[in-house]
């Protein structure tokens, strides 16, 4: 142990002055008294303890034990301490720096260090450097800047005041605030401008989750915030005590923030890291309308820079001091899909507008699901004509939360049903030049489009065509409803090549059956013959078109009777030549 003392006055002005090699104590007394010059440097490689006014430092001192002030300590330079700061007298700080950095040595003296004594000490300029954590023993202020560097700065049950107006009052890269349940970062605003409060914890996982309190007036307020990494439930703020608004309360951590004085109006951000704690898009705060539980604190904005954070603007109830992150009851999510359909159309696809991942709670009136209902999308074919109701509701992966009820309304029409009939004359066959009667026999149209097979079509209800060659001809017939409800259906006619010869006919001038009329289609190739029983060509022609009246070629009438004819008649591919008898019959 080295002592100074007996009315000694050092001035120790540019030179640097190692004052003890070993790790001794350095002991300066109220009889010595040490000035340190600006410019001057002064080591130590052990500890240093003051008694009475007896240390003035403008320059720099390096202590590499601790440094513990049981007298008076002044000057406007720079301590840089390797191990502990204890204060049990007066440290007047004007504009000086107290660095703590337990690396000031090859070999840290101490893993961690602590700011101690019997004394609380106002810091104007304080720095953590090194390693470990600095820890608080009780409460002190810093006046000008607290540059965290990358280190943790644990106040445990005491509070650290800021008192510089400054925005930038306090400096970091990656080092936080950590505290226990008493204690308390302490931050004094005056300037329109966001303050950080830059909270975190190394106990259990570790947690950066800073705070940000944004003043809207120039008035002097102050504010303090602790941040607590565990869940709320532990100190009585049951996470699962919460308003019918809110899904989830976060457990992993929640905050105290509060004013101690002021009448600030401002927008507070609390932040978090949505890929380790979750999406969380709301801010709780505990009794905030007395009910012992946590109330939300809509309406909420979210930010993504430089973290993401929930923005609670104009706050200014300070009541109650806890706050956490919630999940709120997600809202109810638009259904995309066809608002007006017909009866038995579909499956029709609807969507909910929202995560596909998520899982989904559908029903429906007037209709069934065709497949799965479990997922933003769904099929349904509608059944019952006149309203349909669908409902959605999604159930989030996270807090398994289910969604305010969306409601989609459908109106759906009586459908139309198409159908028709082919009317022909007196017979089955269908030839070449026959004229077909396409009967209508749909149900609730008032639009028709037919569609013959044969390249022609028709806007009319039931319209007549005749077609030109034979074939199989695929006759379609549209329909659509005073609604706009289309339906379809088709139908094949086939067309045939051949012919039909009577056997009998009454050329009486009834209307009816007077000419010999034999029904040819597709026949490309055509002469006909009639002879009476004597062998007398009566009549001839060379087109089906042209008919047997029952006269001579002089236009008399012949007697009843049977008479012979000879056909030469042949198609593109088919002989159809014939001959046989017809009977007359007046």
């Amino acid at each position: 142990m080295m002592k100074i003392r007996k009315l000694l006055l050092l001035f120790i002005l540019l030179v640097i002055v190692i004052i003890s090699k070993s790790q001794s104590v350095i002991l300066l007394d109220s009889d010595a008294v040490v000035f340190c010059a600006p410019g001057s440097v002064v080591w130590t490689n052990g500890s240093v303890r003051i008694y009475g006014d007896s240390l003035y430092n403008n320059g720099y001192m390096g202590i590499v034990g601790d440094i513990q002030n049981d007298g008076k300590i002044s000057g406007n330079g720079i301590y840089e301490i390797g191990a502990h700061w204890i204060n049990n007298g007066t440290f007047k700080c004007g504009i000086s720096e107290v660095i703590l950095n337990n690396t000031i040595s090859p070999i840290p003296p101490v893993p961690d260090q602590h700011i101690t004594g019997i004394q609380s000490t106002s810091f104007y300029d304080l720095t953590l450097i090194g390693v470990g954590i600095k820890y608080l023993d009780l409460d002190d202020t810093v006046t000008h800047y607290l540059d965290l560097t990358d280190r943790e700065l644990a106040v445990d049950n005491h509070i650290m005041y800021v008192t510089n107006t400054d925005p930038l009052a306090i400096q970091r890269t990656s080092g936080f605030v950590s505290n226990l349940t008493n204690g308390w970062l302490s931050r004094t605003t005056k300037v329109v401008s966001p303050y950080l409060f830059p909270m975190g914890s190394s106990i259990g996982v570790t947690r950066y989750r800073p705070v940000e309190i944004s003043t809207l007036v120039n008035d002097s307020s102050a504010y303090v915030v602790g941040f607590f990494n565990y869940n709320a439930t532990n100190d009585g703020f049951d996470t699962h005590s919460k308003d019918t608004t809110i899904c989830l309360v976060d457990s992993l951590f929640y905050h105290k923030i509060n004013r101690t004085y002021g009448y600030d109006t401002v927008n507070m951000t609390v932040y978090f890291d949505p890929l380790t704690d979750g999406p969380w898009n709301g801010l709780a705060n505990w009794n905030l309308l007395g009910s012992s539980q946590w109330n939300n604190m809509n309406p909420v904005s979210i930010t993504y820079s430089p973290m993401c954070g929930i923005i609670k603007s104009n706050w200014s109830t300070w009541t109650n001091l806890p706050y956490a992150l919630i999940a709120n009851i997600p809202d109810s999510f638009a259904v995309n899909g066809p608002q007006y359909v017909c009866l038995g159309s579909g499956p029709i696809t609807y969507e909910a507008w929202s995560d596909p991942n998520d899982e989904y709670i559908w029903s429906v009136y007037g209709g069934q699901f065709v497949g799965d209902s479990t997922h933003n999308t769904v099929q349904i074919l509608w059944t019952q004509a006149g309203t349909g109701v669908i409902t959605m509701q999604e159930i989030n992966n996270f807090g398994n939360c289910v969604s305010l009820m969306s409601t989609f309304v459908v109106t759906v029409y009586p459908n139309t049903i198409a159908n028709f009939q082919v009317v022909l004359g007196d017979t089955s066959h269908i030839f070449v030049y026959d004229l077909i009667h396409f009967v209508d026999a749909s149900i609730n149209a008032n639009q028709w489009n037919w569609d013959f097979g044969d390249g022609t079509s028709s806007a009319q209800q039931s319209p007549y065509h005749v077609y030109e060659a034979p074939g199989i001809y695929n006759v379609c017939l549209e329909v659509v409803s005073p609604d706009t409800c289309i339906d379809d259906t088709c139908m094949l006619v086939k067309v045939e090549e051949g012919l039909i010869v009577p056997n009998v006919f009454t050329p009486n001038g009834d209307g009816y059956n007077d000419e010999f009329n034999i029904r040819a289609s597709g026949i490309t190739q055509y002469y006909l013959q009639i002879y009476n029983r004597w062998g007398v060509l009566l009549f001839e022609s060379n087109s089906p078109t042209i008919k047997w009246d029952g006269k001579t070629s002089s236009g008399e009438q012949v007697s009843n009777g049977t008479y012979y004819y000879i056909l030469d008649a042949k198609s593109t591919s088919d002989d159809y030549s014939q001959h046989g008898t017809v009977t007359l019959m007046r």
